[in-house]
């Protein structure tokens, strides 16, 4: 059976009670925080510290092994290419043209955790945060109803299409079809009947959606837009969004000012 990643998951807990646009806050500082510090120690905490969010709002263990999954190679890969090619500071081993350095290694570090940091907070905001919820976010925020649905369907249709391809390519295997050979433009054209039937599912699913959005008036002018289930600050989305803001702006002080995470190795310049 093709195992398919939703990527909301539904749960009750104090990330999903969260008012959306709260949540868009905390994302959009935590990026630009993570962009601001370079300080290896501070990187390593933030990804200790968003992995223990991940644990508080009680996302499942196989969406952290999928993300880890896909960021461990890529982010192995910039480190050692990091380390190789940037050999910043005093050299403490050497083979070869390759020089290693503990500034390098540092900085081979900090970009790793920062990429690993990053998807993880993006991910938290789709793990707690359902489609609807998203756009009704997005559009209180005064951007396009069309932009907000067509980044909701995105996200949607994603993991269809995920099972729609692992259920094709079983499919396909059950009737004889080896995938595993062959290498290149071989294997490209021993897997063109999986992207046939991909390609006319595709067309088949998007006609079905442009249907059921038809049928809803979408894009009808001179109407007013309802919904059924509205989003609105509560007294503890306040309170959450006062410390996101007093946190950012203690931050950024810090890092301006007194230099605070700006070296890979010390906490002060």
């Amino acid at each position: 059976m093709p195992f398919v990643i939703e990527l909301y998951t539904q749960r009750q807990s104090w990330a999903h009670r969260l008012e959306p646009r709260v949540k868009l806050l905390f994302v959009a500082g935590s990026l630009l925080m993570l962009l601001v510090f370079k300080n290896v120690f501070i990187m390593l905490s933030a990804a200790v510290l968003i992995h223990l969010l991940h644990v508080s709002a009680r996302i499942p263990r196989e969406k952290f092994v999928s993300v880890w999954k896909t960021l461990l190679p890529v982010s192995l890969l910039m480190f050692s290419l990091w380390v190789i090619f940037y050999p910043t500071g005093e050299t403490i081993f050497q083979f070869w043209f390759i020089k290693i350095s503990a500034l390098g290694v540092a900085q081979g570090l900090v970009l790793s955790l920062r990429i690993i940091s990053m998807a993880f907070v993006v991910f938290a905001w789709l793990y707690t945060t359902d489609h609807s919820s998203l756009v009704r976010s997005l559009v209180k925020l005064k951007m396009p109803f069309e932009w907000d649905l067509v980044l909701a369907l995105a996200l949607r249709y994603i993991p269809t299409f995920q099972g729609m391809y692992a259920l094709i390519a079983e499919a396909q295997q059950a009737r004889g079809l080896n995938i595993s050979e062959g290498s290149g433009f071989r294997r490209a054209r021993t897997m063109m009947p999986i992207f046939v039937a991909m390609v006319i599912s595709s067309l088949r699913a998007s006609d079905q959606l442009a249907k059921a959005m038809e049928s809803r008036a979408f894009g009808t002018q001179g109407v007013q837009r309802t919904v059924l289930y509205d989003i609105k600050f509560r007294q503890v989305d306040y309170v959450f969004t006062v410390l996101i803001l007093v946190g950012l702006i203690g931050l950024l002080v810090l890092s301006f000012r007194f230099g605070f995470g700006v070296h890979p190795l010390n906490l002060f310049s």
